[in-house]
C-alpha cells in the first residue's frame, strides 16, 4: 500500500508508433529469493537469472519465500508465488504459443494477447485461455483451483469441461470432473502478489545482545532497506523468542507471505505489551492493504505503529483527509526514530504526493543517506527525476530500484512512463504490463497500462483496462484524474 508517486509527471503518451508484434519468448522478467532451472533433458537444478530465456520443456521452480514473474510474450506476464513448479511445454497447435504445466504451487496468469494461444495443464485438469486474468492453484494432493478474475476459461478435463467467466471459481481433483464452487474474493488469493512495506523498526525489537549478534548480517540489511537480503541472512536457527519470530514476521511480509505472517504472529506464546503493539502494526498494515477495518484503535505511539497508521490512513481513501492525515503520522515516526530510513521514505513520498518538491528532496536524501538500497525510495528519486523533466535519469534510478526489488510494481511503472517519454512505447507498455501483472489490484497501474494501450491504437485493451481501473477503485482521485486526463 503505497501512494501514487506518478503524480505530478507531464503527459507521455501523445504521438507513439504503433506497436510491434508479439514474439513467442519467455522471459524471467522478476525475482525474489531462491529460484532454480533445470534445462531440458537436464538433471540438476541451476539458480535463474533475471532476462534469463527459457524454452520448451525447461523446468522452473521458487524456493519458500520466493517468486518470480515470467513474461510470456509482449502482451501476457505470469507471476508465481512461493514453492512452485512449472515446466514450459511446446506450442499445442499452428499459431499458438508456448504453453506451461503447473506442477505445483499458484500462479496469476496476466493475458493480454490473442484468445486461445496458451494452454495450461495440471495433471488434473487442461485450462484454454479464452480470456485475460485467472489464479491457478495445485496442492499437494493434485487437486487444481481455477479463480477467473476477469475474462474466460475453458476449464476441464476427461469427464467433463467447465467455461468459467468473472468472479468464478472451480475445483478439479484426480478422475474427477470438474465442480463449480461457490466464488472467490480476488483480493486474498493475490495477497503474495501484493506490495507491502517496511514498518518495523528494528530498534524497537526487544532482542538480547545474543540475538542482536546472531541477526547482526540481516538486521544490517534491513537498515540499509535491503528487505530480500535481510530475509536470506535470517538465521535458519535462532532463539524462537517473541522478539526474533516478529522480526520474521515482517521479513516474510515483505514478500507478500501473508499468510506465514498472520502464523507467526498467532504463534508468539505470551508477547509482552511492547510485542503486541509492533504485532498489531504488522496487522494493521495487512488490513490497510487489503482495505479492512482497524485492527486496533489505540494511538500510535512507536515508530513502526506510526507508519502502520500512516498507511491505514492513506487506505481509507478520503479524498479530503486521508493523505492529510497520513503526512503528520510519518513525520512523527521520524522524529521517535530520526534514523531510521524507511519513516524518511514514507514521508517523502507523501511530500511528493502534495507536490512540495523541496521537501520531497530534503526527505528522500536522509532516506538515502541512511537506507541506500530502498528500493523505494530508489523509485521515488526516479519519480522526481521524471517530474523534472531528465526521463533517462529517471530510468536508472528505477533500474537501480528493480536492481534492488524486482518486484516493485512502482519501479515498473516509473521505467514505463520514462521510456515511454524518451519515445520507447514499446518497452513502456511493457513495463507497464509488468507492473499491472505485479500488481494486479492497484487501479492506476490499470489506467496507465489502458493509456498506453491507446497511445499504440489498441482501443479495445484500453478500455478494458480503464473499466477494470474504475472497477477496482470507482472512489480513487487519482484514477479519476487518469481518466480525465485521457
Amino acid at each position: 500500500m503505497v501512494v501514487l508517486i506518478a503524480a505530478g509527471i507531464p503527459q507521455v503518451f501523445a504521438q507513439s508508433p504503433a506497436p510491434s508484434p508479439a514474439t513467442n519468448a519467455i522471459q524471467i522478467v522478476e525475482l525474489q529469493g531462491s529460484v532454480e532451472i533445470m534445462p531440458a533433458g537436464g538433471t540438476v537444478w541451476i539458480p535463474a537469472k533475471t532476462h534469463q530465456s527459457l524454452q520448451p520443456f525447461d523446468r522452473i521452480h521458487t524456493a519458500a519465500d520466493s517468486r518470480v514473474a515470467l513474461r510470456w510474450s509482449d502482451r501476457s506476464i505470469v507471476p508465481f508465488g512461493a514453492s512452485t513448479e512449472l515446466e514450459i511445454l511446446p506450442p499445442d497447435a499452428p499459431g499458438s504459443l508456448s504453453g506451461l504445466h503447473l506442477i505445483r504451487g499458484v500462479l496469476s496468469f496476466f493475458h493480454r494477447d490473442q484468445p486461445g494461444r496458451i494452454r495450461i495443464i495440471t495433471r488434473g485438469a487442461v485450462a484454454g485461455v479464452e480470456g485475460t486474468e485467472f489464479i491457478l492453484a495445485v496442492n499437494d494432493a493434485d487437486t487444481t483451483t481455477l479463480s477467473v478474475v476477469d475474462g474466460k476459461v475453458k476449464f476441464g478435463n476427461d469427464q467433463a469441461t467447465l467455461s468459467l467467466t468473472n468472479g468464478e471459481q472451480a475445483v478439479a481433483e484426480l478422475g474427477r470432473a470438474p465442480t463449480r464452487t461457490a466464488g472467490f474474493i480476488a483480493n486474498n488469493l493475490l495477497q503474495w502478489c501484493f506490495y507491502y512495506p517496511a514498518v518495523i523498526d528494528p530498534d524497537e525489537l526487544p532482542l538480547t545482545v545474543d540475538e542482536q549478534k546472531t541477526l547482526a548480517e540481516s538486521l544490517a540489511a534491513y537498515r540499509a532497506g535491503d528487505l530480500l537480503a535481510a530475509l536470506k541472512r535470517f538465521p535458519s536457527e535462532n532463539s524462537g523468542s517473541d522478539a526474533v519470530n516478529l522480526y520474521h514476521a515482517a521479513l516474510l511480509l515483505s514478500v507478500g507471505e501473508v499468510a506465514g505472517t498472520e502464523a507467526a504472529l498467532a504463534a508468539l506464546p505470551k508477547p509482552s505489551a511492547q510485542t503486541e503493539r509492533l504485532a498489531d502494526s504488522l496487522r494493521q498494515l495487512i488490513a490497510a492493504v487489503k482495505r479492512q477495518p482497524p485492527v486496533t484503535t489505540a494511538a500510535p505511539h512507536l515508530t513502526s505503529e506510526l507508519l502502520a497508521a500512516s498507511y491505514f490512513e492513506q487506505s481509507r481513501g478520503v479524498r479530503e483527509t486521508s493523505l492529510q492525515k497520513a503526512l503528520p503520522l510519518a513525520q512523527q515516526a521520524t522524529v521517535v526514530a530520526p534514523d531510521f530510513g524507511f519513516a524518511w521514505e514514507r514521508v517523502a513520498e507523501l511530500e511528493f504526493s502534495f507536490g512540495r518538491m523541496k521537501d520531497t528532496m530534503t526527505a528522500l536524501d536522509k532516506s538515502l543517506a541512511l537506507a541506500p538500497r530502498n528500493a523505494q525510495a530508489l523509485a521515488l528519486k526516479g519519480f522526481v527525476l521524471a517530474a523534472q523533466n531528465n526521463p533517462h535519469a529517471a530510468i536508472a534510478s528505477f533500474d537501480a530500484a528493480l536492481a534492488a526489488d524486482s518486484a516493485l510494481g512502482n519501479a515498473w511503472l516509473g521505467r514505463g512512463l520514462s521510456r515511454i517519454r524518451t519515445g520507447d512505447l514499446k518497452g513502456g507498455r511493457e513495463d507497464l504490463l509488468v507492473a499491472a501483472a505485479l500488481e494486479p489490484q492497484r487501479a492506476e497501474l490499470r489506467s496507465y497500462l489502458g493509456k498506453a494501450y491507446l497511445a499504440g491504437g489498441d482501443d479495445a485493451h484500453a478500455a478494458k483496462e480503464l473499466a477494470l481501473a474504475k472497477k477496482l477503485d470507482p472512489k480513487d482521485p487519482d484514477v479519476t484524474s487518469l481518466f480525465r486526463a485521457t
